[in-house]
């Protein structure tokens, strides 16, 4: 099981990281982002929090 929440971590923040790439530049909102990266968290059951 220790493994299967290492990946889902990793999947969720490889995830967030092209969310953040595409709010940098313009493709998405601040609030689009918000939205996408709850539901994204919630897909792959992430246990993990990200602040800011």
């Amino acid at each position: 099981m220790v493994v299967e929440s290492k990946t889902k971590a990793a999947n969720f923040l490889f995830i967030l990281s092209v969310l953040r790439d595409l709010q940098d530049q313009g493709a998405i909102t601040d609030t689009e982002f918000e939205r996408a990266k709850l539901f994204y968290q919630n897909l792959t059951g992430s246990k993990i929090h990200i602040a800011g």
